[in-house]
């Protein structure tokens, strides 16, 4: 027989408002990465520890040696010396406020402002990332190009360029590899000169990681790798640590990389949150990187 109508519905029906809506206690952060670049590259800010928004640095060129002839002076060298200026101006905040109405009626369990908080210190930070991947584009030397893929021979020549422009040796442990995510995994990655076992001690792709060092120079991976201006390219690097200086001025009450605090603001009933930071970064020497460009993709 046919199932008579007229039955009681769920949702949308007459059943409705007996079903409940339940908020989980899990929460969809948004993605988040490791810092990277202010980690690897000098950090100044003890030199700032008496106050101060410069640091000056000077460079000192080599002098010449010239023939000693007898019954001669010497020839005296007489170089102008310059000096690199890292100056601490760059001042960043991150700041959202909560009425105390809307405070109480948070689910308690979510921990809500403190979540926000949190997100405000990260976004902070990685304004100093950026700003020093932002000095990538500027070093003197490149390899590849915009437009093609990353070649092995591309590396080799960039590490070249490197071991003479800086006169150290690669496996002293000052120098790292900075790669886009998708470049390394769509173009280095699959490359059977560093992943087939056969030619890596121990290294098998398909069950690990593929190689963190390449020619013996660690390698990291960030979605931050800036685009080449006008294209649709990628400063990937490979640099030593001296190439970028960073500093930042400790602000009341700061001890880590950024400030966070809250402060109850009584006129407006609201609690409001700010992440700070004040620094500077120089690209301290520019023959120190080479840029291997490449796709995007």
């Amino acid at each position: 027989m046919a199932f008579p109508v007229g039955t009681l519905t769920g949702a949308g029906g007459n059943l409705d408002v007996y079903i409940n809506e339940v908020w989980s206690s899990k929460i969809n952060d948004f993605a988040k990465e490791k810092r990277h670049f202010s980690l690897f590259f000098i950090d100044r800010s003890d030199e700032l520890s008496d106050g101060g928004d410069t640091i000056h640095t000077g460079n000192i060129t080599e002098m010449s040696a010239n023939p000693k002839i007898n019954a001669t002076a010497v020839t005296l060298n007489a170089n102008n010396e310059t000096d690199v200026d890292l100056v601490v101006n760059t001042w960043k905040e991150v700041s959202f406020a909560i009425e105390d109405g809307d405070a109480a009626k948070f689910l308690k369990s979510r921990y809500t402002q403190e979540k926000y908080a949190k997100n405000a210190g990260y976004t902070a930070s990685m304004v100093l990332e950026d700003a020093i991947a932002a000095l990538f584009g500027t070093f003197t030397d490149s390899v590849g190009a915009s437009n093609s893929q990353i070649l092995d021979s591309d590396i080799r020549k960039a590490l070249g360029i490197l071991e003479a422009n800086t006169k150290e040796e690669i496996a002293d442990g000052n120098f790292r590899m900075f790669f886009d995510t998708k470049v390394w995994w769509n173009q280095i990655a699959g490359n059977t000169i560093y992943q087939l076992k056969i030619n890596t001690d121990g290294n098998d792709p398909v069950l690990n990681r593929p190689a963190t060092k390449l020619y013996g120079v660690m390698v990291s991976l960030s979605n931050r790798i800036p685009y080449v201006s006008g294209t649709t390219g990628k400063y990937n690097a490979i640099v030593h640590k001296d190439a970028i200086h960073w500093a930042e001025t400790m602000l009341p009450g700061q001890s880590g990389v950024v400030r966070v605090q809250s402060n109850y603001v009584p006129q407006y009933l609201s609690t409001v949150t700010t992440a700070d930071l004040q620094f500077g970064v120089i690209l301290n020497r520019a023959n120190y990187g080479v840029n291997v460009l490449s796709s995007a993709s």
